[in-house]
């Protein structure tokens, strides 16, 4: 697991933009599966994070993302989860089976995993920016996953050069981590 960014530093500045080709998002699954670093607003809920912070569509947030976890723990309601720093977001379409419909927010069967729902929301919204890892998993990749690259997201000099194959100018290697824009299409 990879620890969350230490500073956020320049969060008020735009970020450098860069493109990347057709089908580029692709090659970021994997990146996507393990988390990728981003900023919201403290206190933020869930649902507005998603679609105030990043401005996904409500109903798409509603019918499309069936499955969350906020910190290890499935969350039925995206109004009482809120962000917190260094909280991790996972987020998933339909899953198939048993365990799928068991994990559905809302679900029928969400009874059988009331040990792990999350049952309170935490914190309130002062305002500051807090950096939380967003996972996404399945259909979601291909889907949102252009939409947390344009929002901007945390990686090093290094992983961005690997990653998406583009040097970064001006930053030494072993440079603290960076916050950047990728125009996936």
């Amino acid at each position: 697991m990879v620890p969350a960014p230490a500073a956020l530093q320049g969060q008020d500045t735009p970020l450098p933009c860069l493109d990347l080709p057709p089908g580029g998002a692709g090659r970021l699954a994997a990146r996507f599966q393990r988390g990728v670093w981003v900023r919201a607003l403290a206190g933020a809920t869930v649902r507005g994070f998603l679609v105030d912070g990043l401005g996904v569509d409500p109903e798409y947030v509603r019918s499309r993302i069936t499955t969350v976890f906020l910190d290890g723990s499935v969350v039925d309601d995206l109004e009482a989860a809120h962000l917190h720093q260094g909280a991790r977001l996972a987020l998933s379409a339909a899953m198939p089976g048993l365990v799928g419909a068991t994990l559905r927010k809302g679900g029928y069967y969400a009874a059988m995993r009331a040990a792990i729902t999350l049952v309170d929301g935490q914190g309130g919204a002062d305002g500051s920016t807090v950096v939380v890892s967003v996972k996404l998993f399945n259909l979601l990749i291909e889907e949102l996953g252009p939409v947390l690259l344009a929002h901007g997201f945390a990686v090093t000099p290094e992983e961005a050069r690997r990653l998406l194959g583009a040097p970064l100018c001006g930053l030494p290697p072993g440079a603290p981590e960076v916050w950047l824009r990728v125009a996936a299409r």
